[in-house]
């Protein structure tokens, strides 16, 4: 298949889900066929934007589309996913991959025997910053993350951990390159029923620790990532479009600024997925990286219920 072939969907027109459809409209290497979300005037209006036929059901996309974005609430992701890898529809769907570790390995186990291409849309992997980042970084000690912002009342459906943290987990994973063995956690809800501020440390195989801190419930908003190596001290933000760092030992003014360009990462994140489908590249992020992360967050979510029984953090492997 060419580029110029792609006839795609957008399943879930809620705020992200009218992005991915104008990124899809305006992607020279698709064509946006139609939109699809159960509120009929808001697929309408969409849909009238982009010269897009507007649907109700996802599955009368079959036949029409040959790839979707599927932005959806997670509670939706596998029933709405399966049908489309069923049907030989190639499928980017929204962080987390699904709620629950079975549900992500059924979709993967789908795409594999269908052979089409699945990718999660954990966004922040296509940043320009934590590209620019991942290539310096070698040998990290540890790494700290904070992901915070005031309540919007969006995704309430799942845990913070869910929400939030697992763009952050994607990144540590991406960037250690090792297995966790421990976990320790906390956190809290506050507004929501579930988690709305959490906690986490990480354990390495290699030794690397890593810190994350996620809340849908600050004064502030921050996306940043700081990374210790053996000789040299990394400070990158993610909405500031900044990287800089020291040498250890030495005064902060003496820090290295580098430039990174600005840019459209969801706009980069679709581009990438329509060359994935044309055989141009593997997914950046493919189901089994979206499984990793989601098996992580799990692991995470399990020791904030048992510190509220309350218990210590101890060695884990994959959970069941």
């Amino acid at each position: 298949m060419t580029t110029s072939e792609i006839r795609t969907g957008v399943i879930g027109l809620g705020y992200f889900g009218s992005f991915h459809a104008r990124q899809h409209a305006a992607n020279a290497k698709a064509r946006l066929v139609a939109v699809v979300d159960a509120d009929r005037a808001r697929a309408e209006a969409v849909g009238a934007q982009h010269d897009a036929a507007p649907l109700a059901d996802h599955r009368d996309l079959i036949g029409k589309v040959d790839a979707v974005s599927i932005t959806v609430p997670t509670s939706l992701h596998h029933a709405v996913a399966a049908d489309m890898i069923d049907a030989g529809i190639h499928v980017l769907i929204e962080k987390p991959i699904c709620d629950t570790p079975d549900s992500a390995r059924d979709l993967i186990a789908r795409a594999e025997k269908r052979g089409v291409v699945l990718q999660i849309g954990h966004i922040e992997r296509f940043s320009p910053v934590f590209g620019a980042l991942r290539e310096r970084v070698t040998a990290p000690l540890t790494v700290e993350c904070t992901r915070i912002g005031p309540w919007k009342g969006r995704a309430i459906d799942v845990d913070v951990v869910l929400d939030l943290m697992i763009h952050d987990i994607d990144l540590v994973l991406a960037l250690v390159r090792s297995e966790v063995v421990a976990v320790e956690a906390m956190g809290s809800p506050v507004l929501a029923p579930t988690n709305d501020f959490a906690q986490a440390q990480l354990r390495f195989g290699n030794g690397t620790v890593a810190h994350l801190h996620a809340s849908r419930v600050a004064d502030r908003s921050e996306r940043t990532i700081k990374v210790v190596e053996p000789d040299r001290y990394w400070a990158a933000d993610l909405a500031a479009r900044t990287v800089s760092s020291f040498p250890r030992g030495h005064a902060v003014l003496a820090q290295d600024e580098i430039a990174v360009p600005p840019s459209d990462n969801l706009a980069l994140e679709i581009d990438s997925f329509l060359d994935s489908i044309a055989g141009a590249r593997r997914p950046i992020v493919d189901g089994r990286a979206g499984l990793d992360a989601l098996l992580v967050a799990d692991m995470i979510i399990q020791r904030i219920g048992q510190a509220k029984r309350p218990a210590s953090s101890v060695l884990i492997g994959e959970p069941h």
